[in-house]
């Protein structure tokens, strides 16, 4: 195990994550900040409710960031319930006419705010971290969402999370205090100072500021450039930048082993056209691409050789450039095998997408995925 964390755990159920979350819930004392881009009014979402009602109750402190976008939903009801117990919930960029007290505004505060936000709505945070009493964080793909568990009416998706102890938990907690409010950041910088020496080697992956997402994307890159024996990445939203796409072909090429995991069901049915624009070049390069097929891939994870990641970030425009991610660096030699042995059993030799398949679409397909590719940027 690497000094920097005490302890790491890898999750690949969501029924073992929630509970596991859901038990750290009940035991924190002091602190516990969500940033979630989706917070569901469904059995998920009022276990976590609930739970939450309780430590704020028994004097922990409960702090709350959900997407505008993500959980349009959550001030239908689960915000009076959270307002109720003394629990303060804010929203991530709303949209422009969307408020909960948007109707007590004079019409110069509902034009400002509604320029304001019209200017923001494309930059959404997409995290899913969790932390409690600056000593426990879970990084991953879950949303608190039925989805991913077994209270999903059919098979639930596949995702992964992590949860690891240490001191250095406090660098999340910085970043969620960024959002949260200028003072508070401020005051939380002083204590967090002294871990923010190597903050760019940590294994904490954040885009909060343009600066790291340019850094970010370049250290990804680099790392694909420098691969000499495996690139293997789960991502269910496949429309990266072309730069991303030339280095996995040159990957390949080299003798690289590339392989991709995909959906072949998707919550957002435009990807299942539009990612389909790639596969041609890739394939000629000699990158295998396999299509999960038994639920819905939900999963954002990559190994390139002995590195592996999991967490919020996939590989397109929006992940890239727009939202606030989230990612971690696995440390534990244990847990990147499992995740390793969990990507060979996801990938069997009959999912491969070949050129036969890509032959056999219909012309209005491979319309629909050229057509929907000029506006990737959007997504």
């Amino acid at each position: 195990m690497s000094s920097y964390w005490e302890k790491e755990d890898v999750f690949l159920d969501g029924d073992q994550y929630f509970d596991r979350l859901l038990s750290d819930i009940e035991v924190a004392r002091k602190l516990i900040t969500i940033e979630i881009y989706i917070f569901n009014d469904d059995p998920i979402g009022q276990k976590i409710t609930d739970a939450l009602i309780r430590a704020q109750a028994r004097g922990v402190e409960v702090q709350v960031i959900v997407d505008g976008v993500g959980s349009y939903g959550f001030f239908a009801r689960l915000y009076g319930i959270f307002e109720a117990a003394g629990i303060t919930v804010k929203m991530f960029h709303p949209l422009p006419f969307y408020h909960p007290f948007y109707g007590k505004l004079t019409f110069k505060q509902k034009v400002n705010a509604f320029f304001t936000r019209f200017v923001r709505m494309n930059q959404r945070n997409h995290r899913k971290i969790i932390t409690f009493d600056e000593r426990v964080m879970y990084v991953s793909s879950f949303n608190f969402t039925v989805e991913h568990t077994k209270y999903h009416k059919e098979k639930k998706w596949k995702d992964m999370g992590v949860r690891v102890v240490g001191e250095n938990t406090k660098i999340a907690v910085l970043n969620f205090k960024r959002i949260w409010g200028l003072k508070e950041f401020i005051s939380y910088h002083k204590l967090a100072k002294p871990l923010l020496k190597n903050v760019k080697k940590s294994p904490l992956r954040m885009s909060h500021s343009l600066f790291m997402k340019r850094y970010l994307y370049r250290d990804l890159l680099k790392r694909i450039n420098q691969s000499t024996g495996r690139i293997w990445l789960v991502t269910p939203y496949f429309i990266p930048k072309r730069r991303l796409i030339r280095a996995l072909g040159k990957a390949a090429a080299r003798g690289t082993d590339v392989r991709i995991l995909i959906s072949s069901r998707s919550d957002v049915r435009l990807f299942q056209s539009l990612q389909y624009f790639y596969y041609p070049y890739l394939l000629s390069k000699g990158v295998k691409i396999f299509q999960y097929v038994d639920t819905v891939l939900h999963a954002k994870t990559f190994i390139i050789d002995d590195w592996v990641t999991i967490g919020s970030s996939n590989l397109n425009h929006r992940s890239i450039l727009h939202d606030l991610e989230v990612d971690l660096s696995i440390q534990n030699q244990m847990n990147k095998e499992l995740v390793s042995k969990d990507f060979i059993h996801s990938t069997p030799p009959g999912i491969e997408i070949t050129h036969a398949d890509l032959k056999q679409r219909t012309f209005f397909d491979t319309f629909l995925s050229r057509l929907f590719f000029l506006f990737k940027y959007w997504f």
